[in-house]
């Protein structure tokens, strides 16, 4: 039986768009939110990243390496920032 790690930190891109909410995409894991603000869209990712880190690791399916924030593509109008359950 494959051990579970104790934290998992996988990098989301955060995307900036004049009067819409924050969106939220974790390239590794084709998974998606949003947020109203930072604060909020850091909150509703790291809720998502545990959600569905949880539901792979329950149904014995492989958990994808996280990429190296480094590696991540962003444009003008998006960050990268690492997300830590």
């Amino acid at each position: 039986m494959k051990k579970k790690a104790d934290r998992y930190v996988y990098p989301a891109v955060f995307t900036y768009e004049s009067d819409q909410e924050i969106a939220v995409v974790f390239p590794d894991l084709d998974c998606a939110t949003s947020g109203e603000n930072d604060n909020d869209a850091l909150l509703s990712a790291r809720e998502l990243l545990g959600c569905v880190l949880f539901g792979l690791e329950e149904d014995g399916e492989d958990i994808p390496a996280p990429s190296q924030l480094r590696d991540v593509q962003i444009q003008d109008n998006e960050r990268a920032v690492l997300i830590e359950v």
